[in-house]
């Protein structure tokens, strides 16, 4: 099941579309369980909502696969705010070229994604 709450929410019209746990699970070819170990590590993005639901915004998958390069982006995310729905605002938004920051992981472009991620991070703590 993909939720897509856009019209609800300016969160949800930023994030995009979400799955479930069990949805998710369905999509990479996995247990429920292995996903929520995958969140815990950061090798996927899990946000909480208010009561409790765990979703996984949809941008961080294709064709059946999470994108490589997630955690080497969320850690540093994380140094700077420990809040996942922040950093699924940051790497969906598109910035000033039109082109978000989840395009260029896609695109392989790990070296500037990260050192973006750092600054950002960076500015966060100050």
């Amino acid at each position: 099941m993909l939720l897509d709450n856009s019209e609800l929410s300016p969160w949800a019209a930023i994030v995009g579309p979400c799955y479930t746990v069990a949805s998710f699970s369905r999509v990479l070819g996995v247990s429920p369980v292995l996903v929520c170990e995958a969140a815990v590590q950061l090798r996927v993005l899990r946000l909480r909502t208010a009561d409790g639901v765990d979703l996984f915004p949809a941008f961080q998958a294709r064709d059946g696969r999470v994108c490589p390069y997630l955690q080497s982006v969320l850690e540093p995310l994380r140094s700077g705010i420990d809040d996942p729905w922040t950093w699924a605002l940051w790497l969906n938004t598109p910035y000033f070229n039109g082109v978000a920051q989840m395009d260029k992981l896609w695109a392989g472009q790990l070296a500037e994604v990260v050192r973006d991620a750092g600054h950002d991070a960076w500015a966060w703590r100050s």
